[in-house]
């Protein structure tokens, strides 16, 4: 039995929706960050990344949620050395690699996820989002 989170048994199901809960850190969120980019890498579909408030999805925040893919080097891998991680900036999260002067560049071609606050829900309701093909609503329970 493996330490870490796997998405294999809950993805057997098949499900229209999923919830899963379990330990803290366990790499729940990594799984599903992994699968959401393999999927992407696959059909060139994005994610939704769903937090309760507008400070867990802005600045600072969001921008460590990519943290440990990108220190694992996944997404080099996945795309075969293209791109060297992904970034955050206003709402979106980016593939990105860097120029010839070290300088990291992105474009609006290259949006793997976008992040949203359920707070924030009155602001993004007539949006289209067409190639967001999963949704993570992430620590959906508090502790209270």
């Amino acid at each position: 039995m493996s330490k870490y989170y796997s998405t294999a048994r809950i993805n057997k199901k098949n499900a229209t929706y999923n919830v899963i809960f379990g330990e803290r850190s366990n790499g729940k969120t990594y799984a599903l960050l992994e699968q959401s980019l393999r999927q992407y890498f696959k059909d060139g579909s994005q994610m939704a990344y769903v937090r309760r408030w507008k400070e867990d999805v802005t600045g600072r925040r969001a921008s460590r949620l990519y943290g440990g893919i990108n220190e694992n080097g996944l997404v080099k891998k996945l795309s075969n050395g293209e791109y060297s991680g992904i970034t955050y900036f206003a709402g979106k999260f980016y593939l990105w690699n860097y120029d010839e002067r070290g300088k990291a560049i992105y474009g609006d071609n290259d949006i793997v996820a976008f992040s949203f606050a359920l707070s924030d829900s009155e602001h993004d309701k007539s949006t289209s989002f067409p190639k967001i093909k999963t949704i993570v609503f992430d620590e959906f329970l508090t502790n209270k």
